[in-house]
């Protein structure tokens, strides 16, 4: 299994053109002590409890906690708000969650987004480590769920992926349903090929319609000019 770098801690709540931002940063776990520097549901659910504005959740994460990170989901999934989430810079593994529980998904550009199957270290007789790759087996099918619902994938394609490790490109990850745009620069976010298509295709029937119109006004010139 591959290891991300370290991401710094952040935690940060600001109110910023009518919308709640919320910037999450580091790894998703449960926290333990009070002290504890790391992105975990009862944090994300006391600070977003209360608010009724849109929300958006920027995010940096090399992942962390399964459980924690389906509780967050799950959190996201059910709340009023629109929630829109951004990716800063990685969102991994268990960070990936907190992606699927958005309304909409913007990747900026660079950023990269990583699935992967459970992973735990256990010991002990093969009774005990027979317990441990069910419960891998079972961990894995409810996050074959959480991205089929999201992306609209195939599980065996899924499963392919996760098999593998796979990384995504900003602009893949917009491709294969798990975001929903591109962030570039200043510029708006560059939506999803579908769209992109459909707005090519508006252009080019107002241009027909522009030609059309003007010639059936050179045939109306010459029929008055005889």
């Amino acid at each position: 299994m591959t290891k991300t770098k370290k991401v710094p801690f952040q935690f940060k709540n600001e109110l910023k053109n009518g919308k709640h931002v919320l910037t999450l940063s580091g790894n998703v776990r449960k926290k333990y002590w009070s002290d504890d520097d790391v992105i975990n549901a009862k944090d994300v659910r006391e600070t977003l409890d209360a608010v009724s504005e849109d929300i958006v959740i920027k995010l940096n994460s090399p992942g962390g906690d399964v459980f924690e990170g389906i509780e967050i989901y799950n959190y996201l999934k059910d709340h009023p708000s629109n929630i829109t989430v951004e990716v800063t810079g990685v969102a991994a593994s268990a960070a990936t969650f907190i992606v699927a529980g958005a309304d909409e998904v913007i990747m900026n550009i660079g950023t990269s987004l990583m699935i992967h199957e459970a992973s735990t270290f256990t010991w002990g007789n093969k009774s005990d480590i027979q317990k441990t790759l069910n419960a891998l087996e079972t961990i894995d099918e409810s996050i074959l769920s959480i991205y089929s619902e999201k992306t609209g994938q195939s599980n065996e394609q899924l499963e392919e992926w996760m098999n593998e490790e796979k990384w995504f490109t900003a602009d893949e990850a917009v491709e294969f349903g798990f975001a929903d745009s591109v962030k570039r620069d200043n510029a708006e976010p560059v939506e999803s090929e579908e769209s992109i298509e459909d707005i090519i295709n508006s252009k080019v029937a107002i241009a027909m319609a522009a030609f059309s119109n003007s010639q059936n006004t050179d045939t109306h010139e010459v029929k008055t000019k005889s």
